[in-house]
């Protein structure tokens, strides 16, 4: 009876947050692709909320639980090898689902500095004159840093790009966020172990982030957001050990991953919390050396990018290249720029972040937020786990500051860092409510099965869609390609991806219209033949 009244609360909150989806897409008035949140979330989470909805009531049915309950025990007794599966099935489906290919211009910007690592550089180099076909004038300061000289930079923290570089150096970027995706799965077994003392309680979390479309639609991006996960999963178990320096260290790295905010709001409670135990002056301390290496990074990097693109065109410091000079400009740089990004909600980014937690439970598996938050009030005398939801609290509530959207993300991307204590908990909640077990692992294996199909399915046809916007050309040719561009679609830009150092056979421009082309080519391709013209863009083929 407790499973059914637990369906129907699943049910209950599908039905109000499809009727929230609605009315935040304007229903029934057509939603511009520029807001690309509002078009996700119509186009993508209400067809899945109704599916949330018929696993919760399917999965009150008997004949499901006992398979389901086997499940849930055979996942427990082989992480490494739910492991190792799971890296085969993401890397599938990074590179036939998501087609290998980086969709927003964020994922772009750190694949691109991750080739710049691999050739042993610390910037890419484009011709000078070919920098605004190359990439949009907006982009330029805001997402890469280009100097006159044809110098390029990722704007972002360089910890992730250096992630993927060793990946990028093989030839095979795809694979870093799937092999991520599986320590993350891993330490999510082991917390849930240790956090419980129950091995059972490590195949119940595996299951959960397995059965959430989630988990896997960020392992199958160049998103950051996996490696703050594991990043905070592990600084979590290392602060259990009480292996401060250590915990410092894995911070350190989370705070360079592409900006520091997702680990400050992670880590601030157990900061907090370190103040109130034995030794706070001592641990806090040991912990902060840990640290010290991240602040010394930054400040290198910061130092660096001034030095190679000033930052800024018309600086209130004069540019002497004296150090004081570069970190004074780079603080006040970063100033201009938490003033735009941080502010007091507007009713703007108040209904993007109902939007960002609709995803949020519509990309997990059924009820899984509600069993978490179940499994903390039944465990809220452990102080870990307490800590655990503070960090998820911490991270949601900190982004109600931030004064635009997640844009792009399959699931809800800014929550993601702080992910994994959902499961945990929600594995806390099967160790006191054994009632609910057999519909919480029918529902999470039949989640599983159909909905990460449904959201395979949808990653797919958008990606296919999206693609299918360059104008038809051969991969691996040598061939300029050109991509016109569509004010209605606003993010064919994004479209324009090359090697750093254009190394590739295949090199795509903005078009600038015909004639601009064709005299850009006869200048500096001469003896290229357009091959193709359409609505899309160009096609030149090189002798």
């Amino acid at each position: 009876m407790r499973s059914l009244k637990f369906a129907g609360l699943v049910v209950l909150v599908s039905a109000a947050m499809a009727g929230f989806v609605l009315h935040y897409a304007e229903y029934p008035y057509p939603i511009w692709r520029g807001l690309i949140l509002r078009y996700l979330v119509f186009h993508q989470d209400l067809i899945a909320l109704a599916l949330v909805a018929a696993i919760a009531i399917a999965a009150c049915l008997p004949p499901l639980q006992r398979p389901a309950l086997a499940l849930v025990r055979v996942i427990g007794e082989r992480p490494w090898t739910t492991a190792a599966a799971t890296f085969v099935a993401l890397s599938i489906g990074m590179l036939y689902v998501a087609h290998g290919h980086a969709l927003a211009a964020d994922e772009y910007l750190t694949l691109m500095q991750s080739r710049i690592f691999a050739a042993g550089r610390l910037s890419g180099e484009y011709p000078p004159d070919l920098l605004p076909w190359l990439m949009p004038g907006h982009y330029r300061y805001r997402w890469i840093m280009a100097s006159d000289a044809g110098h390029i930079t990722a704007t972002y923290w360089p910890g992730f790009a250096a992630v993927i570089a060793p990946f990028s150096a093989l030839g095979i970027p795809w694979a870093c966020n799937p092999a991520l995706a599986a320590l993350a799965l891993v330490l999510i077994s082991r917390l849930s172990v240790r956090l419980l003392g129950n091995a059972e309680a490590g195949g119940w979390a595996s299951l959960f982030a397995l059965a959430s479309p989630g988990f896997a639609g960020l392992a199958i991006s160049y998103f950051s957001m996996t490696a703050h996960l594991v990043a905070n999963l592990l600084f979590v178990w290392l602060m259990l050990e009480r292996r401060m320096v250590a915990a410092g260290l894995v911070g350190s790295l989370a705070l360079l991953l592409h900006q520091p905010v997702p680990h400050i709001l992670f880590a601030l409670p157990w900061i907090v919390w370190l103040r109130f135990q034995p030794q706070p002056r001592r641990n806090i301390g040991r912990l902060a050396l840990g640290y010290l290496p991240g602040l010394v990074v930054g400040l290198a990097w910061a130092a660096f990018l001034h030095h190679l693109h000033g930052f800024i065109i018309a600086s209130p410091w004069p540019s002497d290249g004296a150090l004081l000079h570069r970190i004074g400009n780079f603080i006040w740089y970063w100033q201009l720029r938490s003033s735009w990004i941080f502010s007091a909600p507007s009713d703007y980014a108040l209904y993007a972040r109902i939007a960002e937690q609709v995803r949020l439970w519509a990309w997990t598996a059924p009820g899984l937020v509600l069993l978490a938050g179940l499994g903390w009030w039944l465990s809220r005398r452990n102080a870990y786990l307490t800590l655990l939801a503070a960090s998820f609290i911490a991270t949601v509530a900190g982004y109600f500051l931030v004064s635009f959207d997640q844009g792009y993300g399959w699931g809800a991307r800014y929550v993601h860092s702080a992910w994994g204590a959902l499961p945990i908990l929600a594995a806390a909640a099967m160790m006191q409510l054994p009632q609910l077990r057999g519909w919480a692992a029918s529902a999470a294996m039949l989640s599983l099965v159909l909905a990460t199909s449904l959201r395979a399915w949808q990653v797919d046809h958008f990606m296919s869609e999206h693609l299918a916007r360059r104008p038809p050309h051969e991969p691996g040719a040598r061939q300029l390609v050109f991509v016109a561009h569509d004010r209605d679609y606003y993010y064919d830009w994004d479209l324009v991806q090359n090697d750093p150092f254009l190394r590739s056979r295949t090199i795509l421009f903005l078009s600038h219209g015909a004639d601009a082309n064709r005299d850009m080519v006869e200048r500096k391709f001469p003896g290229a033949r357009k091959v193709h013209e359409s609505v899309r863009g160009e096609v030149w083929q090189l002798p």
